[in-house]
């Protein structure tokens, strides 16, 4: 179970979430408006923790760093330059 803690911000009233991931450590998410959108959040992601249903909203992050123009040493490359070996698309007809 996690809790709900409301803040203030120059907008007005806010509410934060702060739950535990399935690896237990904690983490959080804010900005709702309403406690009631806060309430919702956090009994969806308390479903989809007990159903194992539960991604984790940062873990695609990182991939999408990682993916930046380093990967391919600055160059960047045309979506038709890149052409795979038949055998190696599934499904494909040889």
């Amino acid at each position: 179970m996690g809790t709900i803690e409301a803040y203030e911000t120059a907008r007005g009233k806010r509410y934060r979430v702060r739950y535990r991931r399935p690896d237990h450590r904690q983490t959080d998410k804010r900005g709702f408006r309403t406690k009631r959108d806060a309430d919702l959040f956090l009994a969806t992601v308390e479903v989809a923790k007990a159903t194992g249903e539960y991604i984790d909203p940062g873990a695609g992050a990182h991939h999408r760093r990682r993916a930046g123009p380093d990967v391919a040493g600055g160059q960047a490359f045309a979506a038709e330059a890149v052409e795979l070996p038949r055998s190696t698309i599934p499904g494909a007809c040889t």
